[in-house]
C-alpha cells in the first residue's frame, strides 16, 4: 500500500517548548484490520500535520519484519498542543475507529539528547 501526502500543505508550526512531548507510539495491529488501520492512521497524521500548529512531527513507520507492527514518532510543541490534538475531531475519529483493530499499544515518551536540535517550523514551498 503506497500512500502519499503533499508536504507543502503543512501549516506554520509552533516552536518547541520546554514541556513539549517526544513520543514513540508502538502499535501492534490485528492482521485482519491492517489495511483499514493504515488508512485511518495515514488520514489522522496527514490532517494533524496540515492543520495543527502544535503537531511538529507525526512520522509513521511499519516494521520490515512484521507489517502489523507500526511505530509512530510524534513530536508536540507543548502539553497544550498534545491536549488539543487528542481533543480534535480527526483524532477522536481515528481513536474510536481503531479500538478494535489494535492488539497492543505502548506510548514511550522520550527525552532529547540535545534539546537544541529540533525539527524546524515548516516546509519550504517549491518555486513555480
Amino acid at each position: 500500500m503506497l500512500l502519499t501526502a503533499n508536504a507543502q500543505t503543512v501549516c506554520r508550526k509552533s516552536p518547541m517548548t520546554t514541556n513539549g512531548i517526544i513520543r514513540y507510539s508502538v502499535i501492534e495491529v490485528v492482521p485482519d484490520y491492517l489495511d483499514e488501520y493504515l488508512l485511518l492512521a495515514f488520514e489522522v497524521g496527514e490532517i494533524s500535520m496540515r492543520t495543527e500548529p502544535g503537531v511538529l512531527a507525526m512520522y509513521p513507520t511499519v516494521s520490515k519484519e512484521d507489517s502489523c507492527k507500526v511505530t509512530i514518532m510524534e513530536i508536540y510543541a507543548s502539553q497544550d498542543a498534545y491536549k488539543s490534538h487528542i481533543a480534535s475531531a480527526h483524532f477522536r475519529k481515528y481513536k474510536q475507529g481503531t479500538l478494535h483493530m489494535v492488539k497492543s499499544l505502548q506510548l514511550l515518551d522520550q527525552n532529547p539528547l540535545n534539546p537544541d536540535m529540533y525539527i524546524s517550523s515548516g516546509i519550504i514551498p517549491k518555486e513555480e
